[in-house]
């Protein structure tokens, strides 16, 4: 005769399916829709080059070999790796002290600040990066106004280069680390920071030792946030960096433009294993400092 199961083991095993049912269909979802054609994608890039077939009839590695060979490739890894790296730096930088300023601000102004930095989100990345290009532009917003009060050297090159690029980045990632931070500022007590003043801490030293540690959550979400959107911002990069300025996003899609499955299948994959690595570094490098923060 079998033992009956418990009512707590019953209620926890209807719980399990329920759970189990629930989960499935996204599960599935993703299963069928990213997991697999990720997969396609790789098996494409080990196969020869086949013009007539997005998969090649033959396995090879010399898709990435040549790839990760080639001085001009290995150049456009470093610059797009370079330019995530200093969009994140900046964003931080400026982010982090909109978001601490913010902090302190009344509610009702705050609100008002936030929807001044989400505004940039609500226009089409197109329409922004025209906008920039009718600004920056030899004969654009800028320098026409420096013109207009005295200046009389060669126009200002800003367009179609790493600085627009960074411009045009900056006004769409931004937000993302001012509401990232902000939203980890918000959670600490304040009598955390009460206590260490009136223990004789200085501001500098408990934003130190206090401030800053408690919001290195929201400082590792903000910086993996604006660092994976920037290695993934193609409409920006194309029409601010121009022709000439690649990044792995812009070659990944010429490759596709020209039916170069195999070179499309490497690159992707390389930007993926870029995003994927730094990931994982930013994550080990900040996760300790939020966790010390909070054992204190």
């Amino acid at each position: 005769m079998k033992k009956p199961i418990p009512i707590k083991d019953r209620s926890d095993l209807r719980a399990y399916r329920q759970a189990a049912l629930l989960g499935a269909p996204p599960i599935a979802y993703l299963l069928v829709f990213f997991a697999l054609p990720i997969l396609y994608l790789f098996v494409a890039g080990l196969k020869t080059p086949d013009p007539t077939a997005f998969i090649g009839a033959d396995w090879t590695f010399a898709n990435y070999t040549d790839i990760l060979s080639d001085g001009y490739y290995l150049g456009v890894i470093v610059r797009t790796l370079g330019s995530g790296l200093g969009i994140v730096l900046i964003a931080l930088i400026i982010g982090y002290a909109a978001a601490y300023k913010m902090e302190s601000l009344k509610p009702q102004t705050r609100t008002w600040f936030l929807l001044l930095f989400l505004f940039p989100l609500m226009v089409s990345n197109v329409v922004r990066a025209y906008g920039w290009m009718a600004i920056l532009g030899r004969t654009g917003v800028l320098n026409t106004s420096l013109r207009a009060v005295g200046y009389d050297g060669p126009p200002l090159r800003i367009l179609f280069s790493m600085e627009a690029v960074v411009i045009g980045l900056m006004t769409i990632l931004l937000p993302y680390m001012v509401i990232s931070v902000l939203n980890a500022l918000n959670t600490i007590d304040r009598r955390y920071r009460e206590a260490a003043a009136s223990l004789g801490a200085s501001p500098w030293r408990t934003f130190w030792h206090i401030t800053l540690p408690l919001s290195a959550p929201g400082v590792l979400t903000g910086t993996l946030l604006v660092f994976l959107l920037t290695l993934s911002a193609y409409i920006t990069v194309s029409l601010l960096g121009g022709p000439r300025f690649k990044l792995l996003v812009s070659l990944v899609f010429d490759a596709v433009q020209t039916f170069q499955w195999a070179k499309a299948s490497v690159l992707s994959f390389i930007l993926l294993a870029l995003a994927l690595g730094v990931s994982v570094i930013l994550i080990l490098a900040l996760r300790p400092a939020g966790a010390g923060g909070r054992s204190k």
